[in-house]
């Protein structure tokens, strides 16, 4: 038998497959598995015993959590024995911990130094850590839209402040950065892409929630509704976001409610439970598995979470 033609009669069949799987749309999925994350807003309660760090790292295997949204604040300083058990801990289990902290006040610019001191905290506590200890990242959650100027004439100006202070913090964010692997994100409303939100800052006209993604360039969207398709549902609010965060390489992850919000229902999962909040997540996924922009989900917040039913 000529062994050049049995040679070629096995690999055709293999490069047949393997042209198929190449050529076809879609026979390989962009994206396998998601990033999910939590908020841990609570961590006086959590992380600082021995049982609710093992608690709360048991929960999150559980989930598929892969992600920590941990609130430091006037906590850290204090704690650091705490932190770094919880961090180590959660690094030992393929687990990434972000420091959390927000104010509505720090929108202002009479208040922009309090998150500068709670970044440089963080900062300070990684530079006195072990490798395995520190931050992967920090999260300011800062809702500008809950003051009281914001339903006034100085709405302008306060957004100006606000997108100013995120500026500084995505500055001193980079330059710790470009030492040390650290990832700075922002939490923001679905509803910062409406047209009565455009605004001009550094001579660009632009949805408010372009400015934040251009200033700070990873964002969670609260993108708080019980649905993942249709009119007012999870990804009409989030479409927007995605799409821009693809165009211009940043990443943007879906935030969900679980807590009761009664009367707004449609809000939280809290009514229909979490199977059927993980097929909604689970529609999420398919619908951006293309998208380079899409950075998973995170669920609002661990406590709530815990109660939800099934």
């Amino acid at each position: 038998m000529n062994k050049r033609k049995t040679l070629i009669h096995w690999i055709t069949p293999i490069l047949l497959v393997t042209m198929l799987f190449i050529a076809l749309p879609g026979s390989l999925p962009a994206k396998m598995i998601s990033d999910k994350a939590v908020w841990v807003w609570h961590s006086s309660d959590e992380i600082f015993t021995e049982d609710g760090r093992e608690n709360l790292i048991t929960f999150s295997k559980e989930k598929n959590i892969n992600i920590i949204y941990l609130n430091t604040g006037r906590y850290l300083e204090e704690n650091y024995e705490s932190y770094r058990a919880f961090i180590k801990l959660a690094h030992l289990n393929n687990i990434s911990v972000y420091a959390l902290d927000g104010s509505a006040k720090w929108a202002l610019q009479m208040n922009h130094m309090k998150p500068t001191e709670r970044m440089h905290s963080v900062f300070m506590y990684n530079n006195n850590s072990q490798q395995d200890e520190r931050f992967d990242g920090m999260q300011f959650d800062i809702e500008p839209y809950l003051l009281a100027e914001w339903k006034t004439e100085e709405r302008e100006q306060l957004i100006q402040e606000y997108l100013l202070g995120l500026e500084n913090l995505a500055n001193m964010a980079d330059t710790y950065g470009s030492s040390d692997a650290f990832e700075f994100m922002a939490a923001i409303p679905f509803w910062f892409d409406k047209e009565k939100y455009e605004t001009m800052y550094r001579d660009v006209t632009k949805p408010l929630s372009d400015h934040v993604m251009d200033t700070v360039g990873n964002v969670v969207i609260m993108a708080y509704r019980d649905t993942a398709g249709g009119r007012d549902s999870i990804s009409f609010h989030s479409d927007h976001e995605i799409k821009y965060a693809s165009k211009h390489n940043l990443k943007v992850v879906i935030g969900v409610e679980t807590q009761h919000l009664e009367p707004y229902e449609k809000v939280s999962f809290f009514e229909e439970g979490e199977a059927y909040m993980e097929e909604q997540l689970q529609s999420i996924d398919q619908l951006y598995s293309t998208e380079s922009g899409y950075g998973g989900q995170a669920i609002h917040d661990y406590q709530n979470y815990k109660a939800l039913k099934e």
